[in-house]
């Protein structure tokens, strides 16, 4: 797996889920005014970053692990091929044997 582009991945989700995160404070004002409610901006934008790099993170991770599956998936199928030719030829080579 490339830990570079999946770091990557994750980073620019996490800008994107933070940016995310803002625009949600200042479209959804809260009405209350406890100090639990104070600095909603900045929570809002943590957890939208949290859950950005999460799940970029994640994608990518799934991503690069469906390619080699799928590399794995072909090169076991032009194995097969390989050892199913390979016994034709064993086959035709023992047959001729036999014949006078």
């Amino acid at each position: 797996m490339n830990a570079k582009l999946i770091a990557f991945s994750g980073i620019v989700t996490a800008f994107v889920g933070a940016g995310i995160g803002l625009v949600t404070a200042h479209l959804f004002p809260c009405p209350y005014t406890s100090q639990i409610y104070k600095d909603l901006e900045q929570k809002y934008a943590i957890v939208g970053a949290v859950a950005g790099l999460l799940i970029g993170s994640s994608q990518e991770m799934i991503r690069e692990l469906k390619q080699e599956r799928d590399e794995e998936e072909d090169l076991l199928q032009d194995l097969d091929k390989a050892v199913r030719s390979s016994r034709g030829d064993f086959k035709a080579l023992t047959r001729r044997k036999d014949r006078p």
